[in-house]
């Protein structure tokens, strides 16, 4: 009869405890639904709409979390609490790709009653059990999460690192800024999910985000826009004068349009950066995290136009040097690699359509990627251009008879003119060479060069644009 007692109260215990923790969740947590432009980079011209649903959480200041990931593009955005069916009309307060952390705000003043905001966590445990909530079919679903690990990953919407927790859970199709909780406060929002694993966006970075984004002079993310390799090879630090072994990292690569920090120099070893000492694995020992990769040291504590003290060996002795941490730009790197907020770029002419090369495209190609393309997506510069055109396809039509099978082929010079993006393509376009336009591909190409009549193009594209139905010749951005 006691050991029935006890097993009932501890149920009753288990039931309360659940239900509380449920009950503030209902309280905090949000359904996002987002309606949005769906581009495809194959078909630049073709638009659609698309539906995604996450989660999001209120914190102080009436303010609506959720991660940055959905929202590019969306022209509607409908909040719901509580489980029920009524939507709020939902703005986008700020949004930061880079970190892929997103603030709404709603202007009903009802949808804040009875709901409670979330505090977040000013430092992240290392091991032990967390739990995870969204909303679903009306109710909050709960699951158990165990940490994994705390690493320095890469924002799953930039190529920017930043502290990242990894967690197992058994909750399935997650990874849409589910909320991460411990009995008191908000660890983070999940950003992903794959076979059992959560990589969760961490309180400490999201609150150093909100913290830039409250001052007046936003400084943005930063990042490092060097590359290096590890200094494991006792000979290699020898060779350099070093006779240490297992420190440091030698720099390989420099983005060359990056002024501001010509004080470093492919070759030099880095031994310690904002006064950590970096390892020949390129670590270092954080005061409260532990052993973590270097590149997150332009993140954790400092934004972007900040100056961090080196300490590199160059020239066979020590040297201190500074190094102003480049703010995280998307429009700034020779290959795009992502682009937000704006529909594709292209050019057709006479049915041959036009693109410049960035990482959408280049992920719509799949595994159809050239070599070459998938060579210069890897580069900082080429030929000292601004970035690459490609011809992606021919739409066919007798103008273009002879060139329809032509692909992917990446533009070199029109009319003798260098071309670098859609603006200078069209300028050339202006200028025939003797009644002829003539298109030359970079040397790698198979095809060198074609030619094309300067006086039959404008009346073949009107025909290409009215026979594949497209409404518009050409989507430049300024």
């Amino acid at each position: 009869m006691k050991k029935s007692l006890l097993l009932l109260c501890l149920l009753l215990s288990t039931v309360s405890l659940l239900s509380l923790s449920a009950f503030d969740a209902a309280r905090s947590l949000v359904e996002i639904e987002i309606t949005k432009r769906s581009y495809n980079y194959n078909l630049p011209w073709v638009v659609r709409n698309q539906q995604i649903r996450k989660n999001g959480v209120l914190i102080e200041g009436r303010q609506i979390l959720t991660t940055a990931d959905g929202l590019s593009n969306q022209y509607l955005c409908r909040v719901k609490k509580g489980g029920v069916s009524r939507q709020y009309i939902a703005k986008v307060k700020w949004i930061d790709y880079h970190a892929n952390v997103a603030v709404l705000t709603i202007d009903a003043e009802d949808f804040f009653t009875g709901m409670q905001s979330v505090p977040l966590a000013s430092a992240i445990p290392q091991s032990g059990r967390l739990q995870v909530y969204r909303w679903r079919s009306g109710r909050i679903e709960e699951r158990a999460a165990e940490i994994i690990r705390l690493y320095s990953g890469e924002s799953k919407m930039s190529y920017v690192k930043h502290l990242t927790l990894s967690v197992s859970s058994e909750i399935e199709s997650a990874g849409w800024s589910e909320i991460v909780c411990d009995e008191h406060d908000l660890i983070g929002l999940t950003a992903s999910a794959s076979s059992g694993k959560l990589e969760v966006l961490p309180a400490p970075f999201i609150s150093s985000v909100l913290a830039r984004y409250a001052l007046n002079n936003d400084a943005g993310l930063g990042y490092f826009d060097f590359n290096y390799m590890q200094g494991k090879n006792p000979a290699l630090l020898a060779s350099k004068g070093l006779q240490k072994r297992d420190v440091g990292v030698i720099v390989t690569q420099i983005d060359p349009r990056n002024q501001k920090n010509y004080s470093l120099k492919v070759g030099d070893i880095i031994l310690a950066i904002d006064g950590y000492s970096i390892d020949s694995e390129g670590k270092y020992m954080d005061p409260v995290y532990g052993r973590l990769a270097m590149s997150i040291l332009a993140t954790h504590m400092h934004n972007a136009g900040e100056t961090l003290p080196l300490l590199i060996w160059r020239d066979h002795k020590e040297i201190a040097v500074n190094y102003i941490v480049p703010k995280a730009d998307f429009t700034d790197r020779f290959i795009p690699e992502q682009r937000y907020d704006a529909a594709p770029e292209y050019f057709i002419a006479g049915g041959l359509v036009f693109q410049p090369i960035n990482g959408p495209l280049l992920d719509a190609l799949g595994s159809n990627i050239p070599v070459l393309l998938d060579y210069y997506r890897t580069q900082k510069s080429a030929q000292k251009r601004d970035g690459l055109i490609v011809l992606s396809k021919v739409l066919p039509d007798d103008y273009n008879l002879g060139y329809e099978r032509l692909s992917l082929q990446i533009v070199d010079t029109v009319n003798g003119h260098r071309i670098d993006n859609l603006n200078s393509l069209q300028t050339a376009l202006k200028k025939p060479i003797n009644g002829f336009h003539h298109i030359q591909f970079l040397r790698e190409e198979n095809l060198q060069h074609i030619v094309l009549d300067a006086a039959t193009m404008q009346a073949a594209t009107e025909r290409v644009l009215d026979h594949y139905q497209i409404t518009a010749a050409k989507v430049i951005s300024k």
